[in-house]
């Protein structure tokens, strides 16, 4: 009986030991895959939205505009997005040099700094240079989150760092919750980036947003980014 009694003990000592280290695991986000957990966010909003398919997208896209937008503009807003992604992450990846990973904290204080924007009933409002505000109305936002697209742009950001066999060679990565604020701050600014083009190329005396009205649009974010580092 003693000898039983000694292996249920022993085996309560190991498990107790095994929990304490996963828990420990998650805390560091040692074990966390911040690509895989994008792969099921794409995957479960393709399971359950309707507009799903890039043609969709791109004619949410010019309703929003009441603007066509050309092929080579469409590809300058995806590299336009990638290089914003990244320098959220390399910025927010200096806010708390204790964590191993990014936490809400340290890009909600990135966002605060770098972009302008104030949030009611009336929709999102961010200020683009000196002068230009663009309200993103609430509907709006709302048929953008009918589309897998914010999650779809974080995906591909991630990877554009992975090594040969598929796994991510970020040193840090963002947390879930992390990822849920840039997937909320993604959904109005793309929005309103496209307006900001749109204005561009209104200036520019265009018919359509071309990739140089587009990557104008992101040239703000990036002086802005040189303003505050």
């Amino acid at each position: 009986m003693r000898a039983i009694h000694f292996v249920f003990m022993l085996f309560a000592v190991l498990m107790a030991i095994v929990l304490v280290q996963g828990d420990s695991k998650r805390a560091s986000g040692e074990g966390y895959d911040m690509l895989a957990h994008l792969d099921a966010k794409v995957a479960n909003q393709e399971d359950v939205k309707d507009v799903r398919c890039w043609s969709s997208f791109c004619k949410l896209q010019m309703f929003l505009t009441e603007m066509e937008i050309e092929p080579a503009a469409v590809g300058a807003r995806i590299d336009g997005h990638m290089e914003l992604i990244e320098s959220i992450w390399e910025d927010s990846g200096h806010e708390n040099s204790t964590s191993s990973t990014i936490r809400p904290a340290d890009v909600s204080a990135v966002l605060s700094s770098r972009f302008p924007h104030a949030t009611s009933d009336d929709g999102t409002t961010f200020r683009f240079g000196q002068s230009e505000l663009i309200t993103i109305m609430p509907d709006a936002i709302q048929d953008y989150s009918d589309t897998i697209e914010p999650w779809r742009l974080l995906q591909s950001w991630a990877s554009h760092h992975t090594d040969s066999s598929g796994r991510l060679t970020l040193n840090k990565q963002f947390d879930e919750d992390a990822l849920q604020v840039l997937y909320g701050f993604l959904r109005a600014y793309d929005l309103a980036i496209l307006k900001h083009a749109k204005s561009i190329a209104q200036q520019r005396k265009l018919s359509k947003i071309d990739a140089g009205a587009m990557e104008a649009a992101f040239e703000r974010e990036s002086m802005q980014k040189g303003a505050s580092g």
